[in-house]
């Protein structure tokens, strides 16, 4: 297969014979043979580590983009958290100050109120199926979890704000019928009266109007509108004037104690012993004090509401023109000056300068404010 050959190498001018045997030929052919093997393989396995290292580059990379896409949505999630959270922690403050700007009268009720829960499923609770394909992913559940909780204390925030509301709107019905039982508009209460502009201040804490929702904004004008109304009755005499007496005259038409005959009593009569104490019904300022005809030894007190009480036959006057005064405070004794048969206090109770039944305006206002 492989005879014995001779090779002529000529070099320097010098001919030389090579002579190649079969073994050397079939060594030869052999290790060329291996040579291009090994070649072959070499080149196959680079190939196929190339491929590899490919494919675990595409690898690599999907998983980054994976992780990417993982991250955004964790963001995302993180900022509707966060968003989430700063709406209940400003409905929350917003809350508490509609708390704390409650009237006494349903103050006790707040802690009430604000304990409520409904145990219905909240409105803007997301459970999409993407939601339910995480669970799987602890983070993505504990994630899911905390904004399905903020939602729930959300929609009880807005069942308290409802609860507040209606509290209001109660609080304003007892107000307006007891003012009506006493024969007096409360809108026209409010007309006379005037927020004070003096001795206010403090640093602004605004409520910005469009932060707030349309309920919200609601309720916070009727906070306003009940706490204006108090304080425009806030003012008003809504307690005898005395403390030892009792009623000898009552308000409206009578037989007159001296004429004996039909006569309009415009205020209610008060017997009792001679210096009984007189004490102002409701804070305001003494219009006169002196001898006023038949009325005696008399005291007015404009209470700067549209109210004006009046005190009739004292014994003594112990305030004088101009003088502010507070409720309780003396203002005189009771007597029997003027046109009176004995010691008694004449008392009135006008409005919008018009005489009211006082025992009207107290029954009906009297455990009201």
């Amino acid at each position: 297969m492989f005879p014995k050959r001779q090779f002529i190498v000529r070099q320097n001018g010098e001919i030389r014979y090579i002579k190649a045997s079969s073994k050397v030929q079939l060594s030869l052919v052999l290790l060329i043979v291996l040579t291009f093997a090994w070649l072959s393989f070499s080149s196959l396995e680079y190939f196929s580590l190339n491929d590899q290292v490919s494919q675990s580059q595409d690898q690599l990379y999907q998983s980054q983009t994976s992780l990417d896409l993982l991250v955004l949505k964790y963001q995302d999630k993180q900022s509707q958290l966060q968003q989430q959270l700063l709406q209940v922690q400003e409905q929350q403050e917003l809350l508490q100050n509609v708390l704390d700007s409650l009237p006494a009268a349903i103050v006790d009720t707040k802690h009430e109120i604000i304990g409520q829960t409904s145990d219905a499923t909240p409105a803007d609770i997301d459970l999409s199926s993407e939601t339910t394909s995480k669970t799987d992913d602890p983070i993505w559940s504990v994630m899911q979890q905390s904004q399905t909780d903020l939602a729930q204390l959300k929609q009880k925030q807005q069942f308290s704000y409802h609860q507040l509301e209606q509290q209001i709107n109660k609080r304003k019905q007892v107000l307006e019928q007891a003012m009506t039982l006493a024969g007096v508009s409360s809108a026209a209460v409010l007309k006379q009266w005037s927020a004070p502009a003096l001795g206010q201040g403090g640093p602004l804490n605004q409520v910005l109007a469009e932060e707030l929702d349309i309920d919200n904004k609601n309720l916070i004008e009727k906070l306003l509108s009940l706490t204006e109304l108090e304080a425009a009755l806030s003012n008003i005499p809504v307690i005898f004037p005395a403390k030892d007496y009792y009623i000898s005259s009552l308000f409206g038409i009578r037989k007159d104690p001296m004429l004996k005959h039909p006569a309009m009593h415009k205020g209610i009569d008060m017997a009792g012993w001679i210096k009984t104490e007189i004490f102002a019904a409701a804070d305001g300022t003494v219009r006169r004090a002196g001898r006023n005809g038949s009325y005696g030894r008399f005291i007015e007190i404009d209470h700067h509401n549209g109210f004006m009480t009046r005190f009739g036959h004292l014994h003594k006057i112990k305030v004088k023109k101009g003088q502010k005064i507070s409720k309780d405070d003396v203002i005189g004794l009771m007597g029997s000056s003027g046109r009176s048969t004995s010691t008694h206090l004449h008392y009135e109770v006008l409005f919008n300068k018009k005489q009211i039944n006082p025992l009207s305006l107290i029954k009906a206002l009297k455990n009201v404010l």
